[in-house]
């Protein structure tokens, strides 16, 4: 058989399996609750029952040259994971030594946002990029650099926390312990705290639409109805768009001033808001961005959409395991 790997992603409420080809071409496609409440034993032992699905699914285990695993937080050289807060108990969790062990084959586990990057350098907006940046923008902002067309980790496995580059002096606290990190502005998170701040400071004598939702329903509000608003030219919402998107040009504008890559791709559930992020990210970007660098980078949409995670994190196993004997 065509020799193949598994790719894992690790979400709050779903795990995410498939066996993928090295041209990205994917089979089995399966997906069974993280169970997350439960703890990081639990949350493993499921990877596990995945990673048995998917080599029954095959039928065979000797053309598998080995496992990649998208995960929220940081993994150390030696498989332990640290910054998953938001899942109970996998911080801690060391990773490869009980894969290895149980399925005899090599385990390579990064950030999830990190392992989008990679997919979307392989297969998606980025293929045949030599250098790029991707921001994922969801609940939070998640980022991955991809450097000669290899994914760049850093010395710790760290790299690649765009999300929590400062974009304004002394702004808003955010959860990493930093203040004014793009991500309290531009993720859908972000977005929305925006709109309901510009709603309740809002003195006009005509009551617009929007203000008038948010004051009336704050809990339901989310980046997707910010959108939906601005689609019918509301001012307020207009006016979150454009802060939000001023506040994400800052920090790509220094990712590009920094690393010189070919193209920036933005993916993640925000930018189901379509075309207009970008065209208002190009707006602001001359003011943080050196003309010479920025004439030479593409700022494009993701191309792979919610199965990114998991194309990533088989090909991040093809790009640690080609080649080399288990």
């Amino acid at each position: 058989m065509q020799q193949a790997a598994i790719g894992i992603d690790l979400g709050g409420t779903n795990l995410k399996g498939l066996v993928m080809e090295k041209s990205g071409k994917g089979r089995h496609l399966t997906r069974i609750a993280t169970e997350a409440h439960k703890g990081g034993g639990q949350v493993l032992n499921n990877i596990v029952q995945l990673i048995e699905k998917l080599i029954a699914q095959e039928g065979s285990k000797e053309h598998l040259l080995g496992i990649g695993i998208g995960t929220p937080g940081f993994v150390s050289d030696d498989g332990v994971v640290s910054g998953a807060e938001n899942l109970s108990g996998w911080k801690g969790t060391q990773i490869y030594s009980p894969i290895v062990k149980h399925f005899e084959l090599p385990a390579i586990a990064a950030n999830d946002v990190t392992v989008m990057a990679l997919a979307e350098a392989k297969y998606g907006a980025g293929r045949g990029i030599r250098n790029m940046v991707c921001y994922a923008l969801g609940t939070g902002i998640g980022g991955g650099i991809v450097i000669d067309y290899k994914l760049y980790k850093g010395s710790h496995g760290m790299a690649g926390e765009l999300g929590h580059i400062p974009v304004e002096t002394n702004g808003l606290p955010c959860n990493c312990g930093q203040t004014g990190c793009v991500e309290r502005y531009a993720s859908a998170t972000g977005i929305v705290a925006m709109a309901k701040t510009m709603a309740a400071q809002y003195t006009g004598s005509d009551m617009q639409p929007f203000v008038n939702f948010i004051r009336s329903n704050p809990d339901a509000l989310t980046s997707k109805i910010v959108y939906e608003y601005m689609a019918k030219g509301d001012p307020l919402a207009c006016a979150v768009n454009e802060g939000a998107c001023d506040m994400l040009a800052r920090a790509v504008g220094m990712t590009i001033n920094a690393l010189s890559p070919d193209r920036v791709v933005l993916g993640g559930g925000v930018m189901s808001a379509g075309r207009i992020i970008i065209d208002t990210v190009k707006k602001y970007l001359p003011r943080y961005s050196m003309p010479q660098i920025l004439e030479k980078c593409a700022i494009v949409a993701a191309e792979l959409g919610e199965d990114a995670g998991v194309i990533g994190a088989a090909a991040m196993a093809f790009e640690e395991f080609d080649g080399k004997k288990k």
